[in-house]
């Protein structure tokens, strides 16, 4: 019971820390869609659920923060806040590692037994109603290619039907927050709320991020 009681508070404080943290980046986050002139698209009548799985390419070093500051205006009590894995190379940086650790990262290890060790570890997240946003490619892309690297990544976190969004990053970069004179169309589109079985969200992703779907 005592030991029970101790989780639960943990957790909570845990809970307590990264959402004090997510909130206190919203006036940067806000600064830095701005400052790219950021056009986001959500589906009408959008809602996610608690223990939402978040599916997004990866364009910058900002796409955990943009991500979750733009998921969060439209569900800020069910989707905030929101956890996100990283490369162990990032993790493990001085400074930068422990920022984006303060703001909800998690390593997601750097051997085959760590990253079991993690995936569970995030499947255990969604089990307990926390959004968890995944870049499957594992790293910053150009555009174009993006559906292969994403099958290989998604098609075994979509074995468990948790509710799960797709985000579609276009336009801009990390250079792009520096030279904002040299961003044309920076766009974030998010899907509808999806739910079913791998095969079904696998095509749902093909549409979305090679086909240009909403």
């Amino acid at each position: 019971m005592v030991a029970a009681l101790s989780k639960v508070i943990g957790e909570g404080a845990i809970n307590g820390w990264f959402l004090g943290t997510q909130l206190a980046t919203i006036p940067f986050d806000w600064w830095m869609s701005r400052r790219i002139k950021l056009t986001v698209h959500v589906p009408p009548n959008f809602s996610a659920p608690r223990g939402t799985l978040v599916i997004a390419n990866h364009k910058s070093f900002l796409d955990p923060f943009l991500i979750t500051y733009h998921l969060g205006r439209q569900n800020w009590y069910t989707t905030v806040p929101t956890r996100f894995p990283t490369k162990t190379s990032y993790a493990r940086r001085p400074l930068l590692g422990s920022v984006i650790k303060l703001l909800g990262a998690y390593s997601i290890g750097s051997t085959s037994m760590d990253r079991a060790k993690k995936l569970l570890f995030t499947r255990d997240l969604l089990d307990r109603g926390h959004s968890v946003l995944l870049f499957p490619e594992g790293k910053i892309v150009e555009e174009g290619g993006v559906v292969a690297e994403f099958q290989r990544g998604a098609n075994m976190l979509f074995a468990h039907d948790y509710p799960t969004v797709f985000v579609r990053l276009s336009g801009f970069n990390t250079n792009s927050f520096l030279h904002p004179s040299t961003v044309e169309d920076a766009r974030m589109d998010f899907s509808a709320v999806m739910y079913g079985d791998a095969a079904t969200k696998l095509e749902r992703l093909r549409d979305f991020f090679d086909g240009g779907g909403l």
